[in-house]
């Protein structure tokens, strides 16, 4: 499949995505002292091998949705935007209401951005030229059909 044959709002999905986990990425790298050092002392081998899991799980999330082009992969993924803000908009107001809301204002500035990138690529995946990408296609076979042999047309295909 190549990349002229992919809708131009699902390219930039993989490509809003991609750039959510490197956000999520460089938040590790740059808050690295807050959560990373920590976990990483506790269990080092453990850390690496969930970081790694994690990314892969992602990448092979978006090729299930802009390669294999599953329609509930896209679902999916619209929906876990939604929960995951739901989620982080519920952590921070109970952490912010109790005052132990100890983050910094760099890794709250990364998580919008990820998020944000996210939701973004998510909702692509909705729009007028992306609907089509995801309807299952028909295998065309090779044999004629039984009505063509009397002279009469086969049935109309529909699309949807």
């Amino acid at each position: 499949m190549s990349d002229q044959i992919v809708p131009t709002s699902v390219r930039y999905y993989e490509r809003l995505t991609y750039a959510g986990m490197a956000v999520i990425f460089m938040n590790q790298v740059v808050n690295w002292d807050k959560a990373g050092a920590k976990h990483f002392s506790e269990a080092p081998l453990a850390y690496v091998v969930v970081q790694v899991a994690f990314l892969c799980v992602q990448i092979f999330w978006v090729w299930l949705v802009v390669r294999r082009r599953l329609n509930w992969a896209r679902w999916v993924t619209l929906g876990a935007q939604f929960v995951i803000m739901f989620i982080i908009g519920c952590g921070f107001g109970m952490l912010v209401g109790k005052g132990r809301a100890d983050g910094t204002v760099s890794e709250l500035v990364f998580l919008i951005l990820a998020t944000s990138s996210y939701l973004l690529a998510a909702c692509l995946l909705f729009t007028r030229d992306a609907i089509p990408w995801f309807v299952p296609q028909r295998v065309e076979c090779g044999h004629a059909d039984a009505n063509t042999s009397n002279g009469s047309a086969p049935p109309p295909a529909h699309s949807f």
